[in-house]
């Protein structure tokens, strides 16, 4: 897949757009996405089913990320992972913030 291609979902509350590089199969439910978020009022995310776990790998900018309760700081090339089955947020510090997040379902 080319850079700008893929089907992409705009937050209605934020300025975050996820692109969807490779949706899971029914034996590995996994959904991987780029993420691109821009300063501002940041994406509140309701929890996902119980299980669910979020992957983030940052390529650029700065961003606050994890759950409501215990965020993280990410610069280019930090990773975290963190439970997608409780309050989460997504933040850009930085213009041009972007990464990969990888989405496990059980």
């Amino acid at each position: 897949m080319r850079a700008g291609e893929g089907p992409a979902v705009r937050s209605e509350h934020a300025d975050l757009t996820a692109t969807l590089l490779a949706a899971g199969s029914p034996h590995a439910r996994r959904d991987i996405y780029r993420l691109a978020v821009e300063p501002g009022s940041g994406r509140h995310a309701e929890p996902h089913i119980p299980g669910s776990v979020e992957h983030i790998l940052l390529a650029a900018g700065r961003l606050r990320t994890g759950p409501v309760s215990d965020p993280v700081e990410l610069g280019p090339g930090d990773y975290a992972t963190f439970a997608g089955d409780v309050p989460h947020h997504y933040e850009a510090l930085e213009p041009g913030t972007f990464g990969i997040l990888v989405m496990e379902h059980p």
